[in-house]
This record gives C-alpha cells, sequence and structure tokens, in this order.
C-alpha cells in the first residue's frame, strides 16, 4: 500500500469509525436493554415469559418491513441526513419505553422502535463500502460492529446501576434505564449531520490528493464490479445470492437474538447474582468477544477469504448453545453459553463484507437492506421461541438445544457460500 492510501485511510478510519462505533453502541443498547428492564419490569407489570418474548422480538417486525425502503431513501437523501433522522427517532421512542404499563403498550413501543431503528445498519454497512476498498472493508465493518460487544461490556454494568435507581424521583429502576438510555440517541443524531460527511467528495478533512485517490480506488472497484456483475435493484432483491446469504446468517441470528435478549434472566438463574452481578458478569463476556471479532475479521481481509471465516465461528456458536443446555452445572453451562456471542461477533465482519463483493450504487443499498431484513427476522424468532419454550417446559434447555442446531446447519451452508463464484474476490488489489 503506498504512503497516499496508507494515510488516506487511516484519516477515515480515524474521522468516522470512532463515531459510528459510539452510535453503534447507542443503537444497540437500546435494542437489546429490554433484556435488563426484565429483571424488574416483568414482574412490576406482571408480564409472563410468552409475553415478554414476544414483545422483545416484534422489534424486529417493523425493524424488516423498513429496512429496505429506509436503506433506498438513505441512498438518494444521503447517509447524513437519514442516519441522523433515524437516530433522534429511535432514541425518542426508546426513551418512552419508560412508559409502557401492559403487554399491548409493550408491544406498540417495541414495533414503533423497530420501524425507527429500520435502516441504520445495513446503512452504516452501505455507508462504509463509500469510503473503504475491498480490501480493508472487513476490517472496517468489524471495527464498527465492535459497537456490539462495546455496548456489552459497557451497557451490562450501566444497565445494572441505573436498576439501582429503583424508587428514585418516584420511578421504577426500569424506567429510569429506557429513559438515560434513549437521551443520548436523540443528541448524537444532530451531532452526526455535523459529523459524517455523505462521501470522501464533502470530506474537508481529505486533502485533494486524498481525495482523489480514494475517489478513484472505489470507482475502479465499482466499475470492475458492475462490469462482472451487473445487477441492478430489483434483479438484486430478487438474487438467489442475496436470500443463501440472508438464510445463511438468519439461522445464527435466532440465538443471538435470543442469546441477547434472555440472557440477564439465565445469568440470573444461575447464578442467583444482583442486577449489578448479571451486569458485570455480561461485560466480562462482552469484553472477551471484542478480540475474537478483530482477528477473525483481520484474518479474513489478510487471506481474501470470507465464507469458511463465517463457518467455523457460527460452528462455535452453536456447540455454546448445546452446551447451555446440556451441561451439569451452573458455572460450565455460564462459560459454555459464553461461546455464543464470541462465535457470532467473530463472523460479522467477513460476513457483512460478501454483498458489496458483487453488489454496487443502489443494487447495494437495496441488496444489502435485504440480507439485513431476512437475517433480522431471527430477532423475532429467537426471543418468541424462547418465551414460548420456557413457558412449557419451565427450563431454557430445549430452546438452547434447537437455537444450537439452527447453528450448526448455519455453519454448513456457509461453507456451502466457499464454492459459490460469484462471492470469490472480483475487485483488483
Amino acid at each position: 500500500m503506498s504512503d497516499l492510501a496508507a494515510a488516506t485511510l487511516r484519516k477515515v478510519t480515524v474521522r468516522l469509525i470512532p463515531f459510528l462505533i459510539l452510535l453503534y453502541i447507542v443503537a444497540w443498547l437500546d435494542r437489546v436493554n429490554v433484556g435488563f428492564a426484565a429483571l424488574q419490569m416483568n414482574a412490576d407489570l406482571g408480564f409472563s415469559a410468552s409475553a415478554f418474548g414476544f414483545g422483545s422480538g416484534i422489534f424486529f417486525l417493523g425493524y424488516c418491513l423498513f429496512e429496505v425502503p429506509s436503506n433506498i431513501i438513505l441512498h438518494r437523501v444521503g447517509a447524513r441526513l437519514w442516519i441522523a433522522r433515524i437516530m433522534v427517532s429511535w432514541g425518542v421512542i426508546s426513551a418512552a419505553m419508560m412508559f409502557v404499563q401492559t403487554p399491548m403498550s409493550f408491544y406498540v413501543l417495541r414495533i414503533l422502535l423497530g420501524v425507527a431503528e429500520a435502516g441504520f445498519f445495513p446503512g452504516v454497512i452501505y455507508y462504509l463500502g463509500l469510503w473503504y476498498p475491498g480490501e480493508q472493508r472487513a476490517r472496517a465493518i468489524a471495527a464498527f460492529m465492535m459497537g456490539i460487544p462495546v455496548a456489552g461490556l459497557v451497557g451490562g454494568p450501566l444497565s445494572g446501576l441505573l436498576l439501582g435507581l429503583d424508587g428514585y424521583g418516584g420511578l421504577a429502576g426500569w424506567q429510569w434505564l429506557f429513559l438515560a438510555e434513549g437521551i443520548p440517541a436523540v443528541v448524537l443524531g444532530f451531532v452526526a449531520l455535523l459529523m459524517l460527511p455523505d462521501g470522501p467528495g464533502q470530506a474537508r478533512w481529505l486533502t485533494r490528493a486524498e481525495r482523489d485517490w480514494l475517489e478513484t480506488k472505489l470507482a475502479v472497484e465499482r466499475a470492475a464490479c458492475a462490469a462482472a456483475h451487473p445487477i441492478s435493484t430489483l434483479t438484486a432483491l430478487t438474487s438467489g445470492t442475496v436470500w443463501r446469504l440472508g438464510t445463511t446468517f438468519l439461522l445464527v441470528v435466532v440465538g443471538f437474538y435470543g442469546y441477547s435478549i434472555w440472557s440477564p434472566l439465565v445469568f440470573r438463574s444461575l447464578t442467583g447474582f444482583s442486577d449489578l452481578g448479571v451486569g458485570l458478569l455480561s461485560g466480562a463476556i462482552a469484553a472477551v468477544t471484542i478480540a475474537a471479532m478483530l482477528w477473525n475479521s483481520a484474518h479474513s481481509d489478510r487471506t481474501g477469504e470470507r465464507a469458511l471465516h463465517v463457518a467455523i465461528p457460527n460452528l462455535i456458536m452453536g456447540l455454546g448453545f448445546l452446551g447451555g443446555a446440556l451441561l451439569p452445572t451452573p458455572a460450565l453451562a455460564i462459560l459454555s453459553l459464553a461461546l455464543v456471542p464470541i462465535g457470532h461477533a467473530a463472523a460479522y465482519g467477513p460476513f457483512w463484507s460478501m454483498p458489496s463483493r458483487f453488489l454496487t450504487g443502489q443494487a447495494a443499498a437495496g441488496g444489502i437492506a435485504l440480507v439485513a431484513t431476512i437475517v433480522n427476522i431471527g430477532g423475532f424468532i429467537g426471543p418468541t421461541l424462547i418465551g414460548v419454550l420456557r413457558d412449557r417446559t419451565g427450563t431454557h434447555a430445549a430452546a438452547f438445544l434447537m437455537l444450537g442446531g439452527f447453528a450448526i446447519v448455519s455453519s454448513v451452508l456457509a461453507l456451502q457460500l466457499r464454492g459459490a463464484a460469484v462471492l470469490r474476490k472480483s475487485v483488483p488489489g
């Protein structure tokens, strides 16, 4: 890599990635903090496991319905304005969760939260494709997605502390949690208007030579990609490869969101820890996932191989669920369940760099959003499935066995993607 290329990408990374990580930390907290709220909210409001699981998962129905149109609008109006709009609206609705009183109000606000946040994640994946050449993209995506384990590292203890405000100012601890974790999204939405250029051409913090190099490099890649895979938006939305990608990751996201929403309650049942203790345990597990995510994504970029770097982490995740269901002692079950987020997070960068290998322009915006839509259906299935099976069986074991099986099937499907010619490296560099 030339000195100009290295200096340009270093500037892009320093300017964009820390802020995008911060946005994703806030987004992730607002998406899954309901799991920590449940430590108090379910008892306060009399929610059954099925009602809580369904309400937690219904977020993803709203999210999925508006994912593709939201990302197409982002492509047309620009990332800066649309990401800001997403953040402000989701922050307001997330804070409004403090007013939940009945299962129906819980369902309505969760689905509205999904509608508000729709397009954020695929929008940022598309946005990173406007800044990073193909050979650096998996690491950039993995760096952005560090927001998930960092959110767990920070959010677990933070949520435990906020729950400790129970009764202060006449509010329950879970109400303080929703309020305090919703406001930052509103503030950061306005900051995004100042921080996020729509593309390299608007980046005043790059020199002319740096802008010219980056725009030329990306234009050459897009031209090569378009020539090799001339895909329109409609074709992208009906592409068998897009649907195969989505289905492969859907099967692990079912388990991951089931884990994310239910793990605070599961850890409390296994350990008897306080709210803060559960938060600290969740944070410790999240810390380990960061190293796995960075190492696997960097190795994937160095080798240019993607599918195997998805298949192995998915297998690890599946084994984690099986151990959580079958191991006889709480300590061993918790250690095994820790493999679930570790495996899932390690696959992020390699997986989400796949769509941009054969999609460009508006087709990329729509295609990436469709993959994310398919994947996020798992966010509805996972929490709902665990809630229903827990009410029927009295334990999480049956659900964990099923989710572990899904992850193992996903690993096999990812290996099959290894032979898909359309996913082989097709851009120079």
